[in-house]
């Protein structure tokens, strides 16, 4: 996967995550497989089932996943113009989930209780790093995958920010193992590491934090790689919590690593949290195969698709020049 440009990569994650969002939006709260299967006969999602706008403003929309994600994006980049080192970083993104959590662009789409509660929380002056102790949902998973694009050179960096800004809104070890694996991960996937490499390094950040997230992913690889069928381990790996989420999205990108639609169908068809799951497993699948591997007609159709190919650009840009050393601490 070495020939794919970085561009490529940066762009394909990002919008890979934003169509996986979309893809799964209308089927996340569904919670078994017969009532996908009618609501959406006869396999269940194909493409975009969801429609907002009308003629040729019609668009696939997000979620909050997708939204609070960009929130993170626009931080770093901004964080890295300035300059900034980890608490101005983590200040920043508190801010912008105080706004979001307020007003988020294209108004609100189903937040989870722990991010909208920690956001207005902050909006209110809470210290960015006293998030709920026991909220483990997969509220700050979703939105990890930024860490592992912007940090992709240093991968130690990429993981210890992507666990502070976890404690913004959930400090379960859960949570902040789980974002650990998911920005490592994307870092390596960017990086045009082997699959192995990519997946090790998952299950050895998730254990830098929490043990049992990490056995939980080495799980699901090894029951990907073992051919094991899909439906009985995602029903078990529901992903409304951090570590399923992310064990979810491991057995999916482990069993279509190089094949996008494949592996984007198959996590938004999933009858748990499946716009946070095809979420984290469209930006795995989207930088390891880039931007031009994803169906062009979801690239082209998920919402604010321009915008946020221009957003991927300012963050390839950006990531190729490196972090300044004051914003490495």
């Amino acid at each position: 996967m070495s020939a794919v440009p970085a561009l490529d990569r940066v762009a394909g994650c990002v919008l890979g995550a934003a169509v996986g969002d979309a893809l799964g939006y209308p089927v996340e709260f569904l919670t078994d497989r017969e009532t996908i299967l009618e609501a959406f006969p006869p396999d269940g999602l194909t493409g975009f089932e969801l429609w907002w706008g009308e003629g040729r403003q019609r668009y696939a929309p997000y979620s909050d996943d997708t939204q609070m994600a960009e929130v993170v994006l626009r931080a770093l980049l901004a964080s890295r113009l300035a300059g900034e080192g980890l608490v101005s970083t983590m200040e920043r993104i508190g801010r912008g989930f105080a706004t979001w959590a307020d007003s988020p662009q294209g108004g609100h789409r189903a937040p989870g209780g722990a991010c909208l509660r920690g956001s207005r929380e902050l909006a209110a002056g809470r210290a960015w790093d006293a998030g709920d102790p026991d909220a483990g949902g997969c509220g700050s998973v979703m939105r990890a995958y930024p860490f592992g694009l912007l940090l992709a050179h240093d991968e130690g960096q990429a993981e210890r920010w992507a666990v502070a800004h976890s404690r913004l809104t959930h400090g379960h070890p859960m949570a902040l193992a789980a974002c650990a694996g998911l920005a490592v991960g994307v870092a390596r996937a960017v990086g045009g590491r082997s699959l192995q490499e990519t997946l090790d390094a998952i299950v050895s950040a998730c254990a830098r934090h929490e043990r049992e997230t990490a056995e939980l992913c080495e799980e699901a690889r090894r029951r990907a790689l073992a051919g094991d069928p899909p439906d009985p381990v995602l029903e078990r790996l529901l992903g409304w919590n951090a570590r399923e989420a992310l064990a979810a999205a491991v057995f999916v990108f482990a069993r279509h690593a190089d094949r996008p639609r494949a592996a984007l169908l198959e996590a938004a068809n999933s009858v748990g949290d499946s716009d946070s799951i095809a979420t984290l497993v469209g930006a795995l699948v989207g930088a390891r195969c880039g931007l031009a591997a994803l169906p062009a007609n979801w690239v082209r159709d998920v919402e604010r698709s321009e915008e946020l190919h221009a957003l991927a650009s300012e963050l390839a840009a950006a990531a190729s020049g490196g972090v300044p050393a004051s914003a490495s601490r």
